[in-house]
Parts: C-alpha cells; sequence; structure tokens
C-alpha cells in the first residue's frame, strides 16, 4: 500500500495548484485518492471537535456491505427464474447464449446453480455499469463545473437503483432514468444532501410512468436473452407470471388463499419469486436491516415505526372494512411479506438526507410510511405496490414534520419556564 501511497502523491502535483497541468479535473483525482485512502487533514488537536476516521464514504460503503446478500440473492433468483420460465416455454425453440454464457464451456444437461449464477451475473453486471457509469459520470461532470469534490452519496444509489428494477430492465431505459433522477432530482438542488427526494425513488418512478410497458404487468419479471434480431425477452417470449401484489390484486377470492395457491410463505420469505432484482428476499433485507442497526447507519426508529405502522394499519382495513375478497383481506403479515416494502423501509426510508433528523420525526415518517403504502395497495384499483409513492411523498413532508416536532419541544418548554 505504501507504494500506491508514493505514486498517489507524485501524481498530485499534476491535479492539485492552481496552475497545475490538470488542474480542473481536480475533484476526479481527488474523489479517487480518497476512495483508497482515509483524508489527510486532521481536526486540530484542541478545540471542540469530533475525531473520526468515519467520513461520508465510510458511511456510504457500510451500506453497500448491508446491501451485498440483496445483490447476491438478485444474481441467483435472475437466473432461477429465467431457467424456470425456459423450462416452461423453451419447448422446440433454439436457446441462445447470452455473453457471458458463451465465453463458457456449454452445458448439455439441466440448468445447475452454476448455471443460475452465471446468468444472473449476464444481467446484473449491465445493470450495475450503466446505474453506476451514468449517475456517477453526471456526478463528476457536474463537480468539475462547480469546481467542488465529488460526494459519495451516489455509491449507495447505484447499487439501489440496480436492485429495485426488473432484471428485464432495457439499459437505454435505465440510463435515461438514472440520467433524469440525478440531474433533475438532485443535481438541480445542489447535490448529496441537497435533494429532497431519495434518488433511487426517483428512478423507479420515472420508469414506472415513462415506461410502464418494462416496469409492470405479468411478462417483465423474468428475463431472457437477446434473440439473434435483438429482441431481449426472446427466449422467454409468452411466459407471464405475476408477482406476488399481482395474484393478491387479482384475486376473486380470499386474497389469502389466493396468494398461497401461487406462492408459499417461504418462497415469499426467502425470495424464490419474481419481482424486482434485490426486493424478494426478505431475509436478505433482515440481513442488511441488523447490519445498519448494528453500525448506527440506519435508524431503528425508521424501519420499526414503518413495520408497525404497516401491520396496524392493515389489520385496521381488514378489521374495519370486513373485505373477504381483493388486497384488503390479506393477512398484515403477509402484507409485510409481499412486495418491496421491507427493502424499502430499511434502505430508503432511511436516507438521512431525505428522511426527518429528529428521532420524534423518524417515528412519525416511519408510521406514516407503512400507512400510506397499505392505502395504495388496498385502495387504489390499478397500482398493487405502493411503497414506492409512499417513500416519495413522506420525503415530500419529511421537513414538515420535523419542524412540528421542534415547535412542540420549544412550546412545551416555554410552559415548564
Amino acid at each position: 500500500m505504501q507504494f500506491l501511497r508514493n505514486l498517489i502523491e507524485k501524481q498530485r502535483q499534476l491535479y492539485h495548484a492552481k496552475d497545475s497541468r490538470f488542474h480542473k479535473v481536480w475533484p476526479l483525482f481527488d474523489a479517487f485518492e480518497t476512495f483508497l485512502f482515509a483524508p489527510d487533514h486532521r481536526a486540530p488537536k484542541s478545540g471542540v471537535h469530533v475525531r473520526d476516521y468515519v467520513d461520508l464514504k465510510r458511511v456510504m460503503n457500510t451500506v453497500i456491505v448491508a446491501m451485498l446478500p440483496c445483490l447476491l440473492w438478485a444474481i441467483w433468483n435472475a437466473g432461477a427464474q429465467h431457467f424456470a420460465a425456459w423450462a416452461q416455454v423453451g419447448a422446440g425453440k433454439e436457446y441462445v447464449h447470452g455473453w457471458l454464457q458463451a465465453l463458457l464451456p456449454p452445458n448439455a444437461g439441466a440448468p445447475s446453480a452454476f448455471d443460475f449464477v452465471v446468468f444472473g451475473l449476464q444481467r446484473m453486471l449491465p445493470i450495475l455499469i450503466v446505474s453506476y457509469g451514468v449517475g456517477l459520470g453526471i456526478e463528476m461532470l457536474f463537480s468539475v463545473i462547480r469546481k467542488e469534490e465529488v460526494s459519495e452519496g451516489y455509491l449507495v444509489s447505484g447499487m439501489l437503483i440496480a436492485l429495485i428494477v426488473p432484471a428485464s430492465i432495457p439499459l437505454w431505459q435505465l440510463a435515461v432514468g438514472v440520467a433524469f433522477a440525478v440531474v433533475l432530482g438532485k443535481e438541480v438542488f445542489g447535490g448529496t444532501g441537497m435533494n429532497i427526494f431519495n434518488p433511487a425513488m426517483l428512478v423507479r418512478a420515472f420508469l414506472f410512468f415513462a415506461f410502464a410497458g418494462q416496469m409492470s404487468g405479468d411478462s417483465v419479471w423474468v428475463a431472457g436473452n437477446q434473440s439473434p434480431t435483438g429482441v431481449p425477452s426472446y427466449l422467454v417470449d409468452g411466459f407471464t407470471q405475476p408477482t406476488a401484489l399481482a395474484v393478491v390484486k387479482q384475486a376473486t377470492t380470499d386474497a389469502s388463499a389466493a396468494l398461497t395457491q401461487v406462492y408459499s410463505h417461504a418462497d415469499l420469505f426467502f425470495g424464490n419469486i419474481p419481482g424486482s432484482a434485490g426486493e424478494m428476499s426478505k431475509l436478505c433485507v433482515l440481513l442488511g436491516a441488523f447490519w445498519l442497526v448494528f453500525t448506527g447507519v440506519g435508524s431503528w426508529r425508521t424501519m420499526l415505526g414503518g413495520v408497525i405502522g404497516l401491520l396496524v394499519s392493515a389489520f385496521l382495513m381488514k378489521t374495519l372494512s370486513g373485505a373477504e375478497t381483493g388486497p384488503i383481506s390479506l393477512q398484515p403479515y403477509e402484507q409485510l411479506l409481499c412486495g418491496g416494502f421491507l427493502f424499502g423501509i430499511v434502505f430508503m426510508a432511511t436516507d438521512p438526507v431525505s428522511s426527518p433528523e429528529t428521532n420524534t420525526g423518524k417515528w412519525i415518517y416511519g408510521v406514516l410510511v407503512g400507512f400510506v403504502t397499505i392505502l395504495v395497495r388496498t385502495i387504489n384499483p390499478a397500482y398493487p405496490e405502493g411503497t414506492m409513492l409512499a417513500i416519495l411523498l413522506m420525503n415530500a413532508f419529511a421537513p414538515g414534520i420535523d419542524h412540528f416536532v421542534v415547535a412542540a419541544n420549544i412550546k412545551r418548554r416555554m410552559a415548564r419556564a
């Protein structure tokens, strides 16, 4: 590491000084250096200062570690769902290998676990590359123009975006969505720390409304290789499989019975179901939640408040309505197992920029996210999932929640005086 440190110090002179050859791109060099090493500036030995090696980049890396189980499951599940679909619709068709599969020796037998992983990597790696490449590229461009340091906030957003879109998403659509969210949802407000809405959720919202055909319905959740003519869904053309919430939304009988006829509770918990790439496994999400709470990076108040809000709201609406069919009749714990609520409340609702700062505000915010999620799922006739809209809506109200919490505290303290 000392060799690398010496190399970085030697190259610094080409970027740091104002009259140096490449000073215009100093923010890019500084971002690369601080990614490899802790910042070399320190707080003074005297005075009131917080002394800690943890900076924004290290916090972001902690969140990335928390999402690794979801990413690994996304890779596995993309392959598992693909080959399960191929087993049903592949009769009489010639299997066309993808770019990564073509580099490996062909497998003449039934698909193995190795084949699942290879196909999953084949789909997820391009999505990650596009997500990070477009987003970080735009952030670096704005940093050079503004002559500011490159922010590390997108390190988390880039992976979040890859995990909340279908594995079958066309890459050009993903690039357009990322560009929209980073430019209009983040940079126009001043960059990291200034945005109102969670950037990853903005990407999903943009894609959902701009490219509804690739973000909704029963045919978008299973990825296939491209045909020789470039059609992405060629290998699973004609295959449809609804998500768990779509099954519930379409149910004409008891929703719980209709759900368990298609997906068991074990499938819902472990994630053996189609859906957005990394949201499916509730076990992996819980592992990430434990890590975030253990490290103090994620707010357990927001997470717990969201779960309580969802369960209580689902129970009250089911009890008071007396409905025996439709999403409103689903058991509260099944509402928790279905969809991407757990992923959203753990990784996106806890975003420190777009969520409340006060402890009481975090409780209120989490409960309201859970409540609005159930409201959308049960009342809205067309949209089966409510987590995206709930988090974006509460992002807008987060500053107001903090304002009223602080005002109430001031009022109580004034009364005591």
